[in-house]
């Protein structure tokens, strides 16, 4: 379960970092960064997988 605790943190990682700069981009200057909104989320993908990964382990 070491590698679900990583894909967690990283996904996490992943969306603050890159959703935080696509939101304040948008924000004070009112541009689409794409690069930026596709890696959030991706990074919302792998943590919803990770969830789904540690429940489906978890019932066993």
């Amino acid at each position: 379960m070491e590698i679900n605790r990583f894909l967690l943190m990283f996904s996490t990682t992943v969306m603050l970092i890159f959703g935080g700069v696509f939101f304040l981009r948008y924000l004070r200057i009112g541009e689409y960064l794409v690069a930026h909104l596709l890696s959030a989320v991706t990074g919302l993908l792998i943590f919803i997988l990770a969830l789904l990964w540690r429940q489906k382990y978890k019932e066993r």
